[in-house]
């Protein structure tokens, strides 16, 4: 590939680079921190991270910040290596605490620098110098690229449109912000397809007229039937093609997840046996052996127009660079905007919260609409399942409290009030969709010490939901969100007696949940309509019959006046949005007439036009469009270089 550097200077900070007073010497790249003393020793601070408390321990002599050492933590293997390594090199560096997070890893780099924080004060340090730093000027090299086809982002749709494109011919180049591979297809668990040569193999092909009518249905007539029709048809071929190229998949049957409403469902979903985290590692080791370039740590900032104003590529950024990689066709796949919180409070409210993926802000989006793309889908979100406030992180295990509240026991809001059937615990967009709708986007969850005796005496299978009775026995085994779920495993479990009265406990003492009777609890949360609600809901158990939001009777229990419960308080949770930029059935962006951006090709979560205001509920539905999107953007970008030349 074609390379030339040119100089220009820019002002801006690096990538983790120290924020410093700028220095008398033109054109300095160095940076410094403020001056500062310590009582010199070792200390140990703590910050919190996405799973809970990071320890750290900083060693001063009396001057300096001399070592930073990340002891205990359970941030998530593979992503917090970066954050652990780069943010305290940076802060040694410098002599400053301010320094930029790394991107795909924020929770983790802020953790670490809270806790270095923490430390500065014990050590009486000046918090605030550390802090109040100013950006160096420092010289870019601006970098000329060339390639046929250049994919911005490196998630599932990314990294399936790049090899799709180098398979077919294309020299490629794809870009990604953060340092490590990214996205909701990490976090995800199955795509779906109608008749891969696994579901032929087992005699389970999906009809593609239900699986149309899954997505036309949910959406209320608002998706784009042709792109609908042209994604299932190629679902099946995705996943032989992703099986071919080492992604190792497995078929399961309806239900395998949390949402038991689905078993007896057509088996439309592929489960990753790895995780997506080596799936999507191994399809970008396909694209390097395919001839192309995998870039990290490079953030796509525009497009580049040609002279006669149609899109000829991308200019990017990484620490020290500016890139202007010069395109035949460009793909755009940055995941959707969750992570952006300005974005989400606009189009959401702030009880949305922001998405499971920080490095999602809407990058992509906005390059389509500059290149003159339309909007489509801005408001669809994946809502999923429910979550907890960021007190579970002090808890011993916050998943031992899903396992118990994840079941159809007693909703309200926070004033008390029933919101619906809570049989939706078992249909986790329902659930999150429901929970989302309320005030604040909260809800909480009553369990009876009843219940709590019963489920210790029969077990969850038992009282509830007998989930996973028909996976039992077969060994199916996937891989989620990092996590091996074994469905044999989680059955015997389900079946198991087991005395939840710790962990509500724990769930207590980290303020995720009150305990009392119905009106202390009333009284503590201000919940003005609890009393009267459960009442009525106490008539309804009497009855055996829920004529309010008709709830199964087998799942109603009284609440006895002065019996303990646990009030356990959730928020709603969205994995991603899922959508933004308008395409028509070949993945091409188009305006607002319906006319074809030329040279561009928006894939996944940045896409719209697939869905209504929520996502399909059948399973794999999100990860496919994915993949199938990506798969069919490079396929058809590849095309695009090959008849212009």
């Amino acid at each position: 590939m074609k390379k030339k550097l040119v100089s220009a200077c820019l002002v801006g900070a690096m990538c983790l680079s120290l924020v410093a007073c700028s220095s008398d010497k033109k054109n300095d790249t160095k940076t410094s921190g403020t001056a500062n003393s310590y009582k010199a020793g070792t200390y140990t601070g703590k910050g919190t991270g996405n799973n809970g408390e990071v320890t750290v321990e900083v060693t001063f002599s009396d001057k300096k910040i001399e070592k930073i050492e990340v002891k205990d933590n359970k941030e998530t293997e593979g992503i917090r290596e970066n954050a652990f390594e780069k943010v305290p090199a940076a802060i040694i560096e410098g002599q400053s605490l301010a320094v930029d997070t790394v991107t795909g890893a924020t929770n983790s780099s802020k953790a670490v620098l809270a806790a270095v924080e923490d430390c500065v004060k014990q050590a009486g340090g000046d918090v605030d110098a550390l802090k109040t730093a100013t950006t160096a000027k420092k010289d870019k090299e601006v970098v000329e690229e060339s390639c046929d086809v250049v994919v911005v982002g490196a998630g599932a749709a990314g990294s399936a449109a790049a090899l799709s494109a180098a398979e077919n011919g294309a020299k490629v180049i794809i870009i990604e912000k953060t340092a490590t591979v990214s996205g909701a297809g990490t976090m995800a668990g199955a795509l779906f397809a109608s008749s891969s040569d696994q579901q032929i193999a087992a005699k389970k092909t999906v009809d593609p007229e239900w699986l149309y009518d899954q997505y036309i249905g949910d959406s209320l007539y608002y998706a784009n039937a042709r792109l609908v029709r042209n994604i299932i048809e190629g679902s099946s071929e995705t996943v032989n093609w992703l099986e071919t190229n080492g992604v190792r998949l497995t078929l399961l049957d309806a239900g395998h997840g949390a949402q038991y409403n689905h078993v007896g469902m057509p088996a439309t979903a592929h489960g990753y046996v790895d995780g997506g985290t080596v799936a999507i590692e191994t399809l970008l080791e396909k694209v390097k052996k395919n001839g192309g370039e995998v870039m990290y740590e490079t953030t796509g900032k525009s497009l580049i127009k040609n002279e006669d104003g149609t899109v000829g590529g991308v200019v990017a950024e990484t620490s020290d660079k500016e890139l202007h990689i010069k395109a035949g066709s460009v793909v755009l796949a940055t995941g959707g905007y969750g992570g952006n919180e300005e974005w989400m409070k606009k189009y959401f409210g702030e009880k949305a919260g922001t998405g499971l993926i920080a490095s999602a802000t809407g990058d992509g989006i906005q390059m389509a609409w500059d290149a003159g793309a339309a909007e489509e889908g801005i408001e669809v979100a994946q809502w999923f399942g429910m979550s907890y406030g960021p007190e579970a992180k002090q808890m011993e295990n916050s998943r031992e409290l899903t396992e118990l509240v994840r079941n159809p026991l007693l909703f309200v809001n926070k004033d008390g009030e029933r919101f619906g059937n809570e049989e939706e615990a078992y249909e986790s967009s329902a659930l999150s969709t429901m929970i989302y709708q309320q005030p604040e986007g909260v809800a909480y969850i009553m369990v009876p010490e009843s219940t709590v005796k019963a489920v210790a005496e029969k077990s969850l299978a038992k009282v509830f939901a007998d989930r996973w009775e028909s996976f039992l026995g077969k060994g199916v085994k996937f891989m989620e969100a990092g996590h091996v779920q074994d469905l044999d495993a989680s059955e015997k479990a389900l079946r198991t007696p087991k005395d939840y009265t710790a962990t509500l406990e724990d769930a207590v003492k980290a303020g995720v949940a009150v305990k009392g009777n119905v009106k202390e609890i009333a009284s503590t949360l201000g919940m003005d309509n609890l009393v009267s609600e459960i009442t009525r809901y106490n008539k309804l158990c009497k009855a055996g019959k829920d004529t309010d939001f008709y709830k199964d009777a087998k799942y109603m229990t009284a609440i006895g006046e002065n019996e303990t419960v646990y009030a356990v308080k959730v928020k709603t949770r969205m994995l991603t949005t899922l959508g933004g930029v308008k395409i028509n059935e070949n993945i091409q962006a188009v305006d607002e007439n319906n006319k074809e951006i030329a040279n561009l090709y928006v894939a996944g979560s940045d896409a719209g036009g697939m869905y209504g205001n929520n996502y399909v509920v059948f399973e794999g539905g999100t990860l496919g469009f994915a993949y199938t999107s990506g798969r069919l953007a490079g396929e058809n970008a590849a095309a695009n270089v090959k008849s212009a030349k």
